[in-house]
């Protein structure tokens, strides 16, 4: 009877650890043993009965060494940038409670609430970018294409260049509208391709050359109105002949300053001056008095204005009739560019 052969401990753990790694069948026909023989040596390392040297893992499931340093040290790197990104949003967010929950001024209450509205999304605080693109009321995406594209020249550049000049050439044409301004250029550059005058009109909003009517005087549907005697015709031959009038307001630091001035058309001298901190009509009759106080001889004038309430009122008509002055008033409809001249200055 053969004797059976007797392998020691550390002969069954290479045998299974080379028929791993090149295949049983050919493990067995190197070592010269039986397959099933080394079959079973496999089964017993599944069932931990056989150490392969992993420890008490099996080998089904343990990990070799090196990708188990490998993954311990990439969640490690994972816990640090999680740990500092954390640290940054809390810092934000100490800062950003300390600012909107410390005595808020009226501006500073609804960007308050919207902070406590969008700190959080799904119980994760939210990071810094997103929080101002919130408040703020732009897109992520938006902001991002801003950070890139901030560097780029501005396609109008040049466009906006020569309305700078051609308003530096006069100033007078600091008055130009979306109108004048498209056909300045239009004039000065013929063989150059001029964008449209929407185009240009924008371009004037972006570099605060436009203008629009800031009218502050209202009309009164039920007074009594005057005819419009100038019909848009501001040139006149000698002084105190026509006159036009209007009001401005003028922003301070403790409120609004209004100002009504009486201009001759004649070389737009000022002839009447008032102002008070408010645009009742009573700042439209001292005007006049001061007018017929500096300027005597303006008793026979045309003062022409528009259509708002302060001037159809009985005291202005009274203060007019008082100094010999006649009235005009602009077309119905409160078309602006009958008192041109005075909105102008």
């Amino acid at each position: 009877m053969a004797q059976k052969k007797v392998y020691d401990k550390e002969f069954k753990v290479q045998a299974v650890k080379l028929g791993r790694e090149i295949g049983f069948s050919k493990t067995a026909k190197e070592l010269g043993i039986n397959i099933d023989t080394l079959y079973g040596w496999n089964k017993r390392a599944k069932d931990a009965r056989l150490d392969l040297g992993l420890g008490t893992q099996t080998p089904d499931t343990a990990m070799n060494l090196t990708e188990e340093v490998q993954k311990i040290r990439q969640q490690n790197r994972e816990q640090t940038k999680e740990i500092a990104r954390l640290k940054e949003e809390n810092e934000f967010l100490a800062e950003a409670s300390a600012f909107f929950c410390s005595e808020p001024s009226e501006v500073s209450k609804s960007l308050r609430m919207r902070f406590i509205d969008i700190k959080t999304e799904g119980g994760t605080v939210k990071g810094k970018i997103a929080f101002y693109c919130d408040v703020l009321g732009v897109t992520r995406q938006g902001f991002y294409w801003y950070l890139k594209h901030r560097e780029d020249p501005w396609k109008y550049e040049g466009t906006a260049e020569k309305m700078r000049g051609i308003v530096a050439e006069d100033e007078c044409n600091d008055t130009y509208g979306r109108c004048r301004m498209y056909q300045a250029l239009k004039l000065k550059y013929p063989d150059e391709d001029i964008p449209s005058e929407r185009t240009v009109y924008r371009i004037m909003e972006e570099i605060g050359l436009s203008h629009r009517p800031n009218g502050i005087t209202k009309a009164d549907r039920n007074a009594r109105r005057s005819d419009d005697l100038l019909k848009r015709d501001f040139m006149a031959e000698r002084p105190l002949e026509k006159c036009v009038t209007d009001i401005t307001e003028i922003p301070a630091r403790d409120g609004k300053l209004y100002v009504s001035a009486i201009f001759d058309c004649y070389d737009l001298g000022v002839l009447g001056l008032a102002m008070t901190d408010n645009m009742k009509a009573g700042l439209c009759v001292s005007t006049i008095e001061n007018a017929a106080k500096a300027f005597p001889a303006i008793s026979g004038a045309i003062i022409h204005s528009d259509r708002g309430s302060q001037y159809t009122s009985a005291s202005y008509r009274a203060g007019l009739s008082r100094y010999g002055l006649v009235q005009s008033m602009n077309s119905d409809g409160s078309r602006c560019h009958d008192n041109a001249r005075c909105e102008a200055m």
